[in-house]
């Protein structure tokens, strides 16, 4: 546990941060593994004895205060990449509360800014106001359209409703405090998982019984609407101490609510986020009111953009970065948190959806497959295994491709393992994507260019990721597959045969290999972020062995407001032994080196230096960037010079640019020359944010 401690005159606040794990040296005191024993039963009525006689009606404390906050709105991935902003909101709201505990807010300014072109929106009402009372006796999310009437653990029907147990109690003792103060954490688990019910924590003060924090998620059966895949809540509450009070009060201070939702039809690796943040600060004790000030609304709301900007203390994006959503983050939004929540996760989805990877599983052009066609289904038996399965068909050899996943997380969310079998799966050789799906597909259909290399893969991998607390994580795995080319080349697009490169042949027969990959993050927030990724892999090819060697380092920084920004990108690998032509690296063209010929350069060994600086016109409608880069390859053997038309490494290739982006950055067009020797290229393209999903 962490406590700050704030003296203010005759007035002392006192706010404890209570944290998953103990710091400060606090000893831990003695807990119960078994539910409901006389010791937390007799704390938790004592806790609802306290909330009944601080209720409405009865006498409390009266208070002004003052709150501000953001709501984000984002697109999340299921596996675990950056989150996509699509709008950020502000909200500064004036709290009340008199000495019968009536309450009162009045939301005074309100702004927003979109990132995507989104559908204009109404955030429910309690997105924008705070939590004053730790809920009443029954539960509401989203004005009772998230959740709906679920018991308050500390309410009347608590003991009926919930099994409680204490799992973890810590003593608080400094110099600013008259007493020590222990809390225990108390675990709250419903009796009926098929009703409407609470999962999670509450922090109780062992003398009085006040509630200090909640942090909490809810069963399946609570959820209202269909799309809910989770809904997570965390309300922290502050100590403060007046000199005419007979015990300290404890009162709003922080509060995130947190609504995960998808399509319940259709299992996309992706969902969509609603994050609700606000602070309460600035408390004023017996402030003097009209008469009848809590008669009318217990909300008032000012329109969007009508108040000065003065209203707000932080700016609109500038805690982006914080709440992983900037840039700069290079990491899920507080990855530690999430971990550990996710093992009291229950979705609120079906257990049986449709299910596709992304856009181009389902539909896809290129020489090797022609039209691809697939579709799939994902059944979750439990809240932690998933298994997945998707069928497709290949027009121009008309054959038929398809995968099966099975992925286990363990119960505290740190580790997954993930079993897949493949059935004619595309690669591409690397080390990089020319373009994303949907720009590949219609290149190939209008112009008649793939911008792949394709071949084939049948076989079995499995892989274990491990988080390494917040900043690192590690996979290891394997893998066994049959390797092989196009068995028919489909090349019906304007211009095919003219513009089209030629299907190179790629090497044929089984691969086996092992291997690790170890990620890393740091960085200061918000300035900048990195990540390092290191990787290696041992196999076999043909009898003979081989060992492959990759290394990232992605670095980024931005403005507070995100105005500016900058990405630089450093790769670099080597293999040695017997690899397929496919498995080598290629540097040329767009994706690697623009300017110069697409996968012109090729061998065992590559370096690749990329950087972008781009720069915001028009919000939503215009942003430039400079580009610019250098790479080389090297060891390359004669066969793939002769089968593949590649040229020797010959020193490095660089390139320079200029881009403009539209459409809040999705779609880009860039102006690039290729030095020395090179040409100058245009290229249209997906911004990267959406690219993974196209």
């Amino acid at each position: 546990m962490a406590l700050r401690a704030f003296g203010q005159g005759a007035r002392r606040r006192y706010i404890a941060a209570l944290l998953l794990a103990s710091a400060g040296g606090a000893p831990a005191l003695a807990q119960d593994a078994a539910f409901d024993r006389p010791r937390v039963l007799s704390l938790v009525r004592q806790a609802q004895e306290l909330r009944e006689t601080s209720g409405p009606r009865t006498t409390s404390v009266a208070y002004k205060a003052r709150a501000e906050g953001h709501i984000y709105f984002y697109l999340d991935r299921d596996d675990g990449g950056e989150p996509v902003p699509m709008r950020v909101d502000q909200v500064a709201v004036d709290l009340y509360r008199n000495a019968v505990g009536r309450t009162r807010q009045d939301i005074r300014a309100l702004r927003r800014q979109e990132f995507l072109p989104v559908q204009d929106f109404r955030y429910y009402i309690d997105r924008l106001t705070a939590v004053q009372n730790g809920f009443g006796d029954r539960i509401s999310i989203g004005e009772g359209r998230d959740v709906r009437d679920v018991p308050h653990p500390l309410g009347s029907q608590g003991e009926d409703t919930y099994r409680f147990r204490i799992t973890d109690s810590i003593r608080i003792s400094a110099p600013t405090l008259p007493r020590p103060i222990t809390v225990h954490e108390i675990e709250v688990q419903p009796r009926d998982e098929g009703l409407p019910g609470f999962i999670g924590s509450v922090f109780v003060e062992s003398r009085t019984g006040a509630l200090v924090r909640m942090v909490f998620t809810f069963t399946p059966a609570s959820y209202v609407d269909p799309r809910s895949d989770r809904i997570t809540v965390r309300l922290e509450h502050a100590r403060w101490e007046e000199a005419e009070w007979e015990e300290p009060q404890w009162l709003p201070y922080r509060q995130v609510v947190e609504v995960r939702r998808e399509i319940p039809q259709l299992d996309l690796p992706v969902g969509t986020v609603i994050r609700a943040i606000l602070e309460v600060t600035d408390y004023e004790f017996d402030p003097v009111l009209d008469l009848g000030f809590f008669l009318g609304p217990r909300v008032t709301l000012v329109p969007y953009g009508q108040a000065d900007s003065t209203e707000f203390r932080a700016g609109l994006m500038e805690r982006m970065a914080e709440e992983g959503l900037s840039p700069v983050s290079m990491t899920r939004i507080e990855a530690e948190v999430r971990r550990q929540a996710r093992a009291q996760l229950s979705s609120g989805l079906p257990r049986v959806r449709l299910y596709v990877d992304d856009f181009s599983s389902v539909l896809r052009v290129n020489r090797a497959e022609g039209v691809h066609f697939g579709l799939g289904t994902s059944f979750a038996p439990r809240d932690r295994t998933r298994l997945q399965a998707v069928a497709g068909y290949q027009s121009a050899p008309g054959t038929l491709s398809g995968m099966v996943r099975g992925r286990v997380s363990s119960e505290d969310g740190s580790t997954v393992a993930a079993l897949e079998l493949f059935r004619r799966q595309l690669r591409d050789a690397g080390p990089r994507a020319g373009a994303s799906g949907i720009v590949n597909t219609l290149s190939t259909l209008l112009r008649g260019i793939d911008h792949t290399d394709p071949y084939f893969a049948t076989g079995l991998r499995l892989d274990v990721e491990r988080q390494l607390g917040a900043a690192a994580s590690i996979t290891v795995g394997g893998r066994v597959e049959e390797l092989g080319g196009a068995d028919a080349v489909w090349s019906r697009g304007p211009g095919s045969g003219v513009n089209q490169r030629p299907l190179n042949p790629v090497g044929e027969g089984i691969f086996v290999g092992t291997g690790a990959e170890l990620r890393y993050r740091w960085g200061r927030i918000p300035d900048w972020g990195a990540e390092a990724v290191m990787a290696a892999t041992v196999g076999r090819w043909k009898g003979v062995g081989n060992l492959t060697l990759l290394t990232r380092l992605d670095a980024r920084a931005a403005a507070r407001d995100l105005s500016r920004r900058v990405n630089l990108q450093l790769e670099a690998g080597a293999s040695w032994g017997s690899l397929p032509h496919q498995l080598l690296f290629f540097l040329g063209g767009r994706g690697t080196l623009p300017g110069h010929g697409f996968r012109a350069f090729g061998g065992h060994r590559f370096v690749l230096l990329t950087g972008e600086a781009g720069f915001t016109f028009v919000p939503g409608w215009l942003t430039g960037r400079l580009l610019a880069g250098a790479g080389a390859v090297g060891g390359t053997p004669g066969s793939l010079a002769r089968d593949w038309g590649v040229e020797p490494g010959g020193g490095a290739r660089t390139f320079a640019g200029v881009g403009l982006g539209t459409l809040h950055d999705i779609v880009r067009i860039d102006g690039v020359w290729g030095l020395p020797g090179g040409r100058f290229e245009v290229i249209l393209s997906v911004g990267p944010r959406l690219s993974p999903y196209l």
